[in-house]
């Protein structure tokens, strides 16, 4: 009897002790009691799930068919060796700014896209992309130092590089013997003296300039020739592109046509893409680059490719392991031998490329100081871009593009 009695008495006990507890273990109905999300710091690294969970990588790219098929083969390769399935996706190049601006906002982005190299800071400020560097340091050869404004930005690398596409320029020499030109214009008065030339046989109709509207690289060749440079403006460079700009030959996509014109002297110099050159040339046309050795200039008239992380990448760790597999020293050189695309690391070039890989410039052309960038923003290209198409198109004047370019690099 007194056993059951204790048993009462511990059990009142507890029931006080709850009693006394339950204010604390209230539930909070109000309608503000989950805190607002956060935007996503960055600079501090993200949890990507269990590493045993990742099955496959989605990568997103624009290629031409042969580019696509030697990733395919490279990719399978690391497929092989790490057990991840990689699903690559290819889109022309002419949905591929619609689509990689669907596949950075929207919820299931890939885990890894492609864009142009000069787009990179843009994304990143803008809080498109996951930093490459804060989730492995990617192993091999540091890229060419001139693309490395392009993938730096608040400290952190947001891009890497698969290749680069330098801009020359192409000519007749013929032709332009036949015109009393000796050699590619370089400099501004050159440039006149041909132009002249050209302005006193109308009948012939002849273009001086063939170049792509669409992006900047072309006429940044052109001012290169002229001791000029894109971003820093010059006055006489300007008004002199408007007074040429009746004699330009704009095209808005890949032309084959140029080729014969350049042949038959109906365009004396064309600025186009390495790999057209090395597509389309032949031994009655010569390709030069915009600089020489004196020039003291850099070389800027350089497309490149470069892969980034979407900020809402699902397995960042996975992506930039494939990262570093297929932008190795070994896999560029493969890419090089199949594709015929320049690689990105400034070790190749150090080294020597391969002795089969003929280039109509000089390769010391792209290297540069670290020096030389210390100061150097790649940001505000798309602003540029535009400006520069809307320059030579006519709908902007020289003191139009000069606050347009003023406001792209704030």
């Amino acid at each position: 009897m007194l056993r059951r009695r204790n048993y009462w008495l511990l059990f009142a006990i507890l029931l006080l002790s709850l009693t006394s507890l339950s204010p604390s273990m209230e539930l909070d109905t109000g309608e503000d009691t989950h805190p607002l999300k956060q935007q996503l710091n960055q600079s501090e690294r993200p949890a990507s799930g269990d590493k045993a969970r990742i099955q496959s990588l989605n990568i997103r790219v624009s290629l031409s068919d042969e580019e696509f098929n030697e990733l395919q083969r490279i990719s399978n390769n690391y497929s092989l060796s790490s057990g991840i399935q990689v699903i690559l996706s290819n889109v022309g190049n002419g949905e591929a700014d619609g689509v990689l601006k669907q596949d950075l906002t929207i919820g299931q982005s890939p885990d890894i896209v492609m864009t142009d190299g000069r787009s990179i800071t843009d994304l990143a400020t803008q809080g498109y992309l996951l930093p490459v560097d804060i989730y492995q340091s990617v192993p091999g050869s540091a890229p060419l130092t001139t693309l490395i404004p392009q993938m730096q930005w608040n400290g952190y690398d947001w891009g890497v590089p698969l290749d680069i596409d330098p801009y020359v320029l192409v000519y007749s020499p013929q032709r332009l013997s036949e015109l009393g030109i000796s050699g590619l214009p370089r400099s501004l008065e050159q440039w006149n003296a041909l132009l002249k030339v050209i302005r006193e046989h109308p009948d012939k109709r002849q273009y001086l300039l063939a170049m792509d509207s669409r992006n900047p690289y072309g006429y940044s060749a052109v001012l290169e020739s002229m001791g000029g440079s894109l971003q820093s403006v010059n006055p006489a460079l300007l008004e002199w592109t408007q007074y040429a700009g009746s004699y330009f030959y704009l095209t808005s996509n890949t032309n084959s046509d140029i080729w014969d014109m350049l042949q038959d002297g109906k365009i004396a110099v064309a600025a186009l893409p390495l790999s057209e050159w090395q597509l389309h040339g032949n031994s009655s046309l010569a390709a030069e680059a915009p600089l020489t050795d004196s020039s003291g200039l850099r070389y800027e008239a350089i497309h490149s490719r470069f892969f980034a992380l979407p900020a809402q990448s699902g397995n960042p760790e996975a992506a930039v392991q494939w990262l570093a597999y297929v932008t190795s020293s070994s896999a560029q050189l493969e890419w090089l031998k199949n594709t015929g695309r320049l690689p990105a690391l400034d070790e190749l070039y150090r080294s020597g490329l391969p002795e089969n890989v003929k280039l109509p410039f000089d390769t010391a052309l792209l290297f540069t100081d670290e020096a030389d960038l210390e100061h150097e923003s790649a940001g505000g290209w798309t602003e540029l871009s535009a400006a520069v198409t809307q320059l030579l198109t006519g709908k902007l004047d020289p003191a139009g593009y000069t606050a347009a370019v003023a406001e792209a690099l704030e």
